[in-house]
């Protein structure tokens, strides 16, 4: 069997929008011509009559290839007279047949000053019938008329006079109003018909998105209980102290890998909003991707041994591109964990980085469960899961291919995917563009790395003593700030609010601000603004690292903006935080 291939190219079709100009819409499924509900007689049978009962005209509907499909309704003795013989005059569908071609109102008289009128059905732009009443005297007939559409009729003279001089001749002025009048009444009722379809179907939809919902908070609450089973099971045998040393070391590779997976997993739902909302953004520099690539394979890397599944990696060195590092380990990073996801164990992880003149290209493929053909299309959608079903393999909420492609799209790039069918596994290739006027030589940037491998080494130390004021209004969060700070050299207090903080400054002045921005009177923003318009004796220019959950673009920007000297995104990095600080501690800002 061959590969089945779909590719996602430089285009992107958003599965939420990211239109930052336009509100979120719901295209509706439109009525069409070929709409059998289009002809229901419930719909049209009361207003017809009534428009027949107030013009004492018969009326029939016909559809776009002239078929009757409703009616006649209200029939007239005249009408009634010509449609029960053999010889039917043809008015109706003649009008039919003009109405179609036509978008005004149209009268068709034959010799005998037979009238029939019509108008076209538009639906959406598009002609779907037309609605024809009759029969109205132009004229009245002579006797001698009278008695020749008698004999083409082949019916009895009488019967025809009787039919006749019960009618009033209208003038042509008063056929086209009644002509007028069908359309009016016409287009209403296909417009509030198909107004009614709109509301049915927007209600099928709201009730497949709260299904959706539904599900999705499910999916979402089972992948957060997985990792915290893990988390409280290991934690709570720890408390046992009964456990060798081989087993709590294994015990906490596993609380940390789970801990980091719940960390992902937060950062996906996190993108999908930003997606959805069209606040991601790309804050591009030059840099080597190789490094990137290797940065995201070493987080990867814990995933990878736990489950016994090797990687095979090979990055070409210089490879430069303009991008967001993080963004673009965050690319490498959820391929590498999707392949981890469905490798099976003793399963084999190819990671491959090369360039040509114009691009480079990374390849992700594995020798797992593969990719049925019907679902590869669909592949990068959200919520997606080629099994969804709750006796399932894999985990996972079905958002990492979706952001991967969100933000391959954002840096110029394209993606797509390979499989040749169920267990012959799948490949991913990622096409970037090199940065214009990019040269062999190799330029590293520093890159945060996502999901970080499990560190065994001590905790770096201060160059100097330093004093630390931590604020945090959770409990647990301050003591562990105050442990790691505490344990790399640092005098630390603590406290839970802005208005402890300022009291605190006021009392012992630190050397070093680190703050969480939700706290509960006034927001670590607040704070440091505060702080700023103090003069330097009393605080003003005490250097600030903001600590918190908040991490969007935008929320490092406004915590710079408020004052804030480094900005760190929870879960903290100790090693991070104890850089951060060092960073700012200079002989200037120390009080010594």
């Amino acid at each position: 069997m061959g590969s089945v291939r779909v590719s996602r190219g430089m285009r992107h079709v958003p599965v939420p929008s990211t239109n930052t100009a336009a509100s979120p819409s719901v295209t509706y499924d439109r009525m069409r011509r070929d709409d059998p509900g289009l002809w229901a007689q419930d719909i049209w049978q009361p207003p017809l009559e009534k428009y027949g009962s107030v013009t004492r005209l018969t009326v029939a509907l016909y559809d776009a290839e002239g078929r009757l499909v409703c009616g006649p309704i209200n029939r007239t003795s005249l009408f009634d007279l010509f449609a029960e013989s053999e010889h039917d005059p043809g008015l109706f569908a003649e009008c039919a047949a003009r109405c179609r071609r036509a978008a005004n109102t149209i009268v068709v008289t034959n010799r005998f000053a037979l009238a029939a009128l019509g108008t076209a059905l538009v639906l959406n732009g598009d002609t779907v019938g037309a609605a024809v009443a009759g029969y109205r005297l132009s004229e009245f007939p002579q006797p001698m008329a009278i008695e020749r559409l008698a004999r083409e009729a082949r019916l009895p003279q009488a019967p025809v006079w009787d039919a006749v001089r019960h009618e009033t001749p209208a003038s042509r002025s008063r056929i086209t109003s009644d002509g007028e009048l069908l359309k009016v009444l016409a287009e209403t009722v296909l417009r509030e018909h198909d107004r009614s379809r709109e509301h049915v179907d927007l209600s099928a939809r709201l009730q497949a998105a709260n299904a959706a919902k539904d599900e999705f908070l499910a999916m979402v609450s089972h992948e957060l209980r997985g990792p915290l089973n893990a988390i409280l099971g290991w934690t709570r045998l720890l408390r046992t102290e009964h456990l060798t040393e081989n087993a709590r070391a294994r015990a906490l590779d596993t609380i940390e890998r789970n801990a980091w997976a719940q960390t992902r997993l937060v950062e996906d739902l996190l993108d999908v909003s930003q997606i959805v909302a069209g606040r991601r953004e790309v804050e591009r520099q030059l840099l080597a991707l190789a490094p990137i690539v290797d940065q995201a394979i070493a987080s990867m890397s814990p995933s990878a041994d736990a489950k016994q599944v090797r990687l095979d990696v090979q990055l070409r060195d210089n490879t430069l591109v303009a991008g967001d590092p993080l963004q673009l380990q965050r690319i490498a990073a959820n391929l590498i964990a999707n392949a981890i996801k469905f490798t099976p164990p003793g399963g084999d992880i190819r990671v491959r980085l090369s360039r040509d003149d114009r691009q480079a290209t990374l390849i992700v493929g594995d020798s797992g469960s593969g990719i049925r053909p019907e679902f590869l299309p669909h592949i990068f959608e959200p919520f997606r899961q080629q099994d969804a079903s709750t006796t399932r393999v894999h985990g996972g909420i079905g958002l990492g291919l979706t952001i991967v492609r969100h933000l391959v799209v954002l840096h110029g790039g394209s993606i797509g995917a390979e499989s040749a069918g169920i267990g012959r596994g799948a490949t991913f290739t990622v096409v970037l563009p090199l940065a214009a006027g990019a040269t062999d030589v190799e330029q590293r940037r520093p890159v945060a790395v996502i999901g970080r491998p499990v560190e065994t080494t001590p905790l770096p130390r201060f160059s100097r003593g330093v004093h630390v004021l931590v604020v945090d209004d959770d409990r647990d969060a301050r003591e562990v700030l105050h442990a790691v700070l505490q344990q790399a050299g640092a005098e630390v207090t603590t406290v839970a609010s802005a208005r402890e903080a300022l009291a605190s400054i006021d009392q012992a002045r630190p050397d070093v601000l680190v703050s969480d921005i939700g706290l509960p009177d006034e927001d670590g923003y607040a704070l440091v603004r505060q702080l700023r318009m103090r003069r330097a004796e009393n605080g003003g220019r005490t250097p600030a690292v903001a600590v918190t959950a908040y991490a969007a673009a935008a929320d490092r920007e406004r915590a710079a903006a408020s004052g804030y000297d480094r900005h760190l995104s929870k879960p903290i990095d100790a090693r991070e935080l104890i850089r951060a600080i060092e960073s700012l501690i200079t002989p200037k800002t120390m009080n010594l």
